[in-house]
């Protein structure tokens, strides 16, 4: 047992507020469901931030589905593409925008929808399509707003793909429309070798930013987001974002994800030998006010 008495007030501070940080951090990794950091991308607003992949698509000429959180940051009526995939002679085969109510295709096919997506705020955007089902399926927030059928086609093979920006061509030239940039962020941008069913897209967006869900689905990837996030070249202004997940999913390696947790039960019995000051604190949110309060008078 560590008595306060012992200590200078200072020390006392600095030996709390050392051990609470490495009890929420402990405790951390125990409740959350997220493995290690919750990184998004963040686009820059102009022509030149996008990142580009000319890949073998031969494992997805039969089926591909692709997933994304995004959070876009320009108005409905922009052409703020994220996702384009073009094959010669073949522009659009695979074409997914903010605005999906205008710009989402799959097999050079637009599909249909009158949905919009707000702006400044995180939503699940999935577009599925699989051969055998013949049929290309849009999902916003985990449920499916638009289905068509797609007839007797399968992927075309030989192009190339952008994030970041609306491209037109089939080869690794870097020519984009003016205006038509994303400009937003991304997080767990995967693209899958099969067409997930609809349970599969509602449980991504059920589970959250900050679930695991994913790592269940890593041996159904073609492309997964660890690939794009840390071996994909960025060009022009593309930086990292850490997210502050929601509730009890907090990021181990961000010391502020903690706050607004509330002083319980379980905190205090895990530290009721050491520091019996945070009894005061019951039901006591944990912010900047506490801790400030802590510095100065424990």
């Amino acid at each position: 047992t560590i008595s306060f008495s012992t200590f200078s007030l200072l020390d006392s501070a600095r030996m709390f507020l050392f051990s609470l940080t490495l009890l929420i951090l402990a405790y951390s990794v125990e409740q959350s469901s997220a493995h290690g950091p919750i990184t998004a991308l963040s686009f820059g607003k102009d022509i030149q931030s996008y990142m580009m992949l000319q890949l073998d698509m031969e494992p997805v000429k039969e089926a591909i589905s692709i997933c994304s959180w995004i959070n876009k940051k320009t108005a409905d009526g922009a052409h703020d593409a994220w996702f384009t995939y073009n094959a010669p002679s073949r522009i659009h085969e695979i074409l997914i925008a903010g605005r999906i109510r205008g710009w989402s295709y799959m097999n050079k096919a637009h599909i249909a929808n009158n949905q919009a997506v707000p702006s400044n705020e995180w939503h699940h955007i999935c577009i599925t399509w699989g051969y055998e089902t013949k049929t290309r399926v849009l999902y916003f927030d985990g449920k499916a707003i638009a289905q068509q059928a797609s007839g007797d086609v399968k992927l075309t093979m030989g192009g190339s793909i952008a994030i970041g920006q609306y491209h037109t061509k089939a080869t690794m030239e870097a020519i984009f429309n003016n205006g038509h940039w994303f400009g937003g962020e991304l997080l767990k941008l995967n693209v899958y070798k099969r067409q997930l069913e609809a349970g599969e897209v509602s449980k991504m967006f059920s589970s959250g930013m900050c679930s695991d869900f994913e790592d269940s689905l890593v041996g159904e990837a073609f492309l997964r987001w660890e690939t794009i996030l840390y071996a994909t070249e960025r060009h022009g202004t593309i930086t990292e974002v850490p997210i502050t997940c929601p509730g009890d999913h907090w990021n181990v390696l961000y010391f502020t994800d903690f706050y607004n947790k509330v002083v319980d039960d379980e905190i205090l019995k895990k530290m009721e030998d050491q520091f019996e000051v945070l009894e005061e604190f019951r039901g006591h949110k944990i912010d900047e006010p506490l801790i400030q309060h802590l510095r100065e008078h424990h």
